[in-house]
């Protein structure tokens, strides 16, 4: 039997609405602004006068929005799970979730992801809000009760960290250092999705990661934002070398960029497509690369051998396969509103 990858990460629902709210809202402003130039053409550089158009604009959209509404699993750790069962790859996820969340794990379990290791407290679930009108998408998170979503409380059980090949952390945050910590001890290949939202800046990152991982995925704006280094990837990779052995910049329709300590910059390209909803995708691409480190790479021991420089050629094509495989399994979920 094959041994499962680990994921630790969060799971929570999410509230979906789609509608018009935000094409009503630029119309309004758009209108009011018009109206005001056609006037007073003087007055464009008055932030406080702007303001004030801007703000009756929004104001003047109606209270109550109607659209479409439904909730759904959601969170990162959720998403990656999904993904990865999906493209065939055994899955185990280790989370917290609070009441009447029942559905979830049932949901999960019919997706023949382990759900063993899934503990549930007496807090209120977490809830993020999505909202997708026109030509964007916002997701109104509620970090209050994320906070609470921790393993304190709990008796964790982290022996399936002896068994595995991979564990993957997503997102990386302060609650999940135990995790992180113990699985630095095992012979395991580490991996973390880093986000701006749970990691503000170098001193937390520093906190959390303090002895090299294998991987680590992050968004390219979020790693400036993290680093303070506001320039070309080669160059905030400069400071995010110190915490991974593999980095995974990813950039949207641009594609993404993967760095290690001896290879050349490895750029893997986008497609353009149709998109429907941008939501997930960062999770979708982890999986889909994840799913080939596993298939490709699998132990430790042979992600070492592929670390020495005389195996490099053989690395930069596992790489690229990698990398491959996450933009299509990512351009799979934005385009059809699913994952694989």
């Amino acid at each position: 039997m094959n041994t499962p990858v680990i994921i630790v990460g969060e799971i929570h629902q999410d509230l979906y609405y789609e509608n018009n709210i935000y094409t009503q809202i630029v119309d309004k402003i758009v209108d009011r602004l018009i109206q005001f130039i056609r006037f007073n053409p003087d007055d464009l550089v008055n932030r406080n006068l702007l303001r004030k158009i801007v703000a009756s604009g929004v104001s003047e959209t109606p209270k109550k929005i109607d659209g479409k509404g439904f909730i759904k699993r959601g969170g990162n750790g959720n998403n990656s799970s999904e993904s990865l069962a999906n493209l065939g790859t055994p899955v185990k996820l280790i989370s917290v979730i609070g009441r009447r969340s029942e559905w979830m794990i049932n949901e999960l379990n019919e997706k023949n992801i382990d759900t063993r290791s899934i503990y549930q407290i007496d807090e209120t679930t977490p809830i993020s809000t999505i909202i997708t009108s026109g030509f964007t998408t916002k997701i109104h998170i509620a970090s209050n009760l994320k906070e609470k979503m921790t393993f304190h409380s709990v008796n964790l059980d982290l022996s399936s960290l002896e068994t595995s090949n991979l564990l993957f952390i997503t997102p990386l945050a302060k609650k999940f250092k135990i995790p992180l910590d113990t699985a630095q001890n095992n012979e395991l290949i580490i991996a973390a999705n880093i986000e701006y939202q749970k990691i503000k800046n170098k001193t937390q990152l520093k906190q959390i990661i303090e002895e090299k991982i294998d991987f680590i995925f992050i968004n390219l704006g979020d790693a400036r934002l993290i680093s303070e280094i506001h320039t070309e990837v080669s160059e905030v990779d400069i400071f995010f070398r110190k915490f991974a052995r593999i980095r995974v910049y990813t950039n949207g329709k641009e594609g993404s960029f993967i760095f290690t300590d001896f290879l050349d910059e490895i750029y893997i390209p986008s497609k353009k497509i149709e998109v429907i909803d941008r939501t997930g995708a960062g999770d979708c691409f982890a999986a889909g690369f994840l799913s080939k480190v596993y298939s490709l790479i699998g132990t430790k021991d042979k992600f070492r051998r592929l670390l020495k420089r005389e195996n490099s050629e053989e690395l930069k094509s596992i790489l690229e396969q990698c990398g491959t495989f996450g933009t299509y399994t990512a351009m799979f979920k934005i385009s059809h509103q699913k994952v694989p």
